[in-house]
């Protein structure tokens, strides 16, 4: 049977034809058997009234003359019968046909009972030789006061077996054609649905090498092409998925290899620093200072750069925890200019606040806060030269906004979107005052997430750039509200 199981079409078809097969087959039967009763009834009925009729033809005499005999052979002739009178001895005494030997015969004890006792009976008989069906009426002969004898009539049911063999002939053609029909319709049928499902599994085949792309065209909108809509989508959901693997993987590799090249860079500098001191290749001690500074100086990018990495870290393992209070984000952004005014006098810039008046409090981690806005103006004052910093914030439909605005070299249109990845550096030669790790943008805009805001930058090249810190001032997080303190 395994090669049954192995295609839908086959058992579809196998199914459909085996179904119409059986019922056609019941049908015929039946059919052929109501006819076969319903024909035998007919003759039955037929030969008890032309029995009856005998007996009131020759009801007159209780004796065999001529005249009875000669009655009945007409009627036998006319009913195509034939009559047997039997006396109540059981004996034969008369029949429709001179030619008959059966005169002198007893019948049966059993139907010569019922002859006798006022009933009549039927019975059928197949003759095998002749290949026809015989019916035997037998009616008592004479009145209800007085019985002389029995009238057996015979007569063959003309045209069962023809009727029975036409019916049987003709249920079998029908058979045949149904199946013919029944066999092209389950053909389409089995087509139309195996063709689709041979589609999709040669689809699943295709994507399980690799091949993500590959999709099941079916427009008809049945079960079928449900699943078809369904495999598609699954389809479309794993190569989404395998992009963002690919993205992932790339990401990985790039990831690997910038902390490879951030870590590398410090380390060989010290290196060689502690060997040329170690080899006394260094006696001045100014110059010994100065490349303890120097190293100095790269220990704490290494620790700087190793503590973004943890922080990175944490947000990806969703580790990192707020803690709310209702914060005065003009006081978080005074504090910051304060701590950066010796950096911007050093490079010749100028910090200016502009604070709306009456802006409400949010809630947020203070120490978060000015983590973000510390990374951002520090990078302001970082790429800018006597410039103007500014930081202004306002309210607006709902929404605390900060901007911080400089007037540096800007940043190129085609690096905006890259400046939150990690590592990333828009142009390590534009300035050669100090270095960052090219993570402070992605931890700036991982904890802006975290208080429910949105940052956005807008930069002209050679005039300068816009950071914008959007925050709700009503969000949900009041179930964690702690007064300020």
């Amino acid at each position: 049977m395994q090669w049954l199981n192995r295609s839908l079409f086959r058992r579809l078809l196998i199914s459909f034809l085996t179904v119409f097969l059986l019922g056609f087959c019941i049908i015929g039967i039946v059919i052929s058997m109501s006819t076969k009763e319903y024909i035998t009834n007919q003759k039955k009925q037929e030969m008890l009234t032309q029995a009856r009729n005998i007996n009131g033809a020759i009801l007159h005499s209780d004796k065999i003359t001529r005249d009875i005999i000669e009655t009945i052979e007409k009627l036998g002739q006319f009913s195509q019968s034939t009559i047997w009178l039997v006396d109540k001895k059981g004996e034969i005494v008369a029949t429709s046909s001179q030619q008959d030997l059966f005169v002198g015969e007893l019948i049966n004890t059993s139907i010569m009972q019922d002859i006798l006792e006022g009933r009549y009976s039927i019975q059928v008989m197949e003759i095998e030789e002749e290949e026809r069906t015989m019916l035997s009426v037998i009616v008592p002969w004479g009145t209800n006061e007085q019985i002389y004898g029995g009238i057996i009539l015979h007569s063959p049911i003309a045209g069962l077996k023809t009727t029975v063999t036409n019916i049987r002939e003709i249920v079998l053609w029908a058979i045949i054609s149904v199946l013919l029909i029944v066999g092209l319709l389950v053909s389409y049928l089995s087509w139309s649905i195996s063709k689709p499902l041979k589609r999709v599994e040669e689809a699943a085949n295709e994507i399980a090498l690799g091949n993500y792309n590959k999709r099941v065209n079916h427009d008809i909108p049945d079960e079928i092409g449900q699943l078809v809509i369904s495999f598609n989508r699954m389809a479309d959901k794993l190569n989404e998925i395998e992009k963002e693997r690919d993205s992932l993987e790339q990401r990985r590799k790039d990831f690997i290899a910038n902390i490879s090249h951030e870590l590398r860079t410090p380390l060989t500098g010290i290196q060689g620093f502690l060997e040329a001191l170690q080899d006394g290749l260094i006696k001045d001690e100014d110059s010994k200072q100065k490349y303890y500074q120097i190293m100095h100086r790269e220990t704490e990018y290494l620790n700087h750069l190793v503590s973004d990495l943890m922080e990175l870290i944490k947000f990806e393992k969703n580790e990192v925890t707020l803690d709310l209070y209702y914060v005065q984000l003009d006081e978080v952004i005074k504090k910051v200019c304060l701590h950066l005014e010796p950096s911007a006098t050093e490079n010749g810039n100028q910090i200016s606040i502009h604070v709306q008046e009456n802006i409400p409090p949010i809630l947020g981690d203070s120490i978060r806060l000015e983590q973000i806005f510390k990374n951002l103006l520090h990078n302001a004052n970082k790429f800018t030269d006597n410039g103007t910093i500014t930081a202004s914030i306002t309210n607006k439909d709902g929404h605390i906004i900060v901007q911080i605005t400089d007037t540096g070299i800007g940043i190129p249109s085609y690096d905006l979107k890259r400046i939150w990845d990690r590592f990333f550096k828009v142009d390590r030669a534009r300035n050669k005052k100090g270095r960052g790790t090219g993570l402070g943008l992605s931890i700036v805009k991982e904890l802006v997430k975290l208080h429910h805001g949105e940052i956005t930058v807008e930069s002209t090249l050679g005039e300068g750039t816009t950071f914008t810190v959007i925050f709700p001032i009503n969000e949900h997080l009041e179930n964690d509200y702690k007064p300020t303190m």
